[in-house]
């Protein structure tokens, strides 16, 4: 059961909100509204340490009665992101992968672990990140999906200022990772919650949706995952001052059904939760 499983973990991990937008603190309007925008300095390095950890849990009805499985993992990884160059319509960074662990109750994973670490670890990317939260890969040293996972969801910031209580929304679609259709759309709200410290820090809170319609092919598995629903709520704190994310953090649970080739009737009922959070460097 372990296989389906992670197959549709690596479809769905795409749309966890994870990594480190950069933004960069401008001043407030007559009305107290405030500008989001991705606009760090350069010269700028902030070390950063990512937490992950995935909970899957697969139930299939067999002879009457339910069979259980569930697996756990989680990845702890710390990079750096240093600030190249700052233009008036984007901001060119290298982000630099120091250290990855991961670890798994699936005994059968322990080469994927061992594969995953070894290809992550003191990987250098270059990224080309756009005033709306927006990341370009330039070296493709990371590919599309390693692009949408580090640079968390493209294009989620406000396009005009924003005054605390005030909400916008954006959607996306989520890479087709390890399946042969789309696998869906993510609508989410962000709000500004408030702003602290002499307007220093912002505080923002987000709740979304994830949904496909449709079945989809799990590439190069024979498997099929079924339609996908789910949701997720997170936040993230930003220190305007050094325009930098010093904290995010979101929980996101997605559920679906896996069929395999041996057993179209039998399907597999999967609920996935991965809970992420980073943490950078805080400092005046």
């Amino acid at each position: 059961m372990a296989t389906p499983l992670c197959s549709l973990v690596r479809l769905l991990l795409v749309a966890s909100i994870a990594g480190t937008p950069l933004f960069a603190q401008s001043p407030a309007t007559a009305s107290g509204a405030v500008r989001l925008e991705v606009r760090p300095h350069v010269g700028d390095t902030v070390s950063v340490r990512l937490e992950q950890s995935v909970e899957m849990t697969g139930v299939r009805r067999i002879g009457g009665r339910d069979s259980t499985a569930r697996v756990a993992s989680s990845m702890m990884m710390l990079a750096r992101t240093m600030v190249e160059s700052v233009a008036p319509d984007y901001t060119v960074v290298t982000m630099r992968t120091d250290s990855v662990q991961v670890s798994s109750t699936d005994d059968h994973e322990g080469q994927m672990q061992a594969q995953a670490e070894q290809a992550l670890r003191g990987t250098t990317s270059r990224l080309r990140l756009l005033p709306d939260g927006t990341a370009e890969g330039l070296d493709g040293s990371i590919g599309a999906e390693g692009t949408a996972l580090l640079a968390v969801m493209p294009g989620t910031l406000p396009d005009d200022p924003v005054t605390p209580g005030g909400r916008w929304t954006r959607s996306m679609s989520i890479p087709a990772v390890n399946a042969t259709k789309g696998a869906g759309q993510v609508k989410t709200t962000f709000r500004l919650d408030s702003v602290t410290a002499a307007g220093r820090f912002a505080w923002i809170s987000m709740k979304g949706t994830l949904r496909r319609d449709q079945s989809a092919p799990l590439a190069g598995t024979g498997e099929r995952a079924g339609a996908l629903s789910g949701s997720l709520v997170g936040g993230m704190k930003l220190d305007r001052r050094r325009g930098w994310v010093v904290m995010t953090w979101t929980d996101m649970t997605v559920k679906s059904t896996v069929t395999t080739p041996g057993a179209p009737n039998v399907p597999l009922h999967v609920t996935v939760r991965v809970m992420q959070r980073m943490r950078a460097d805080e400092r005046e």
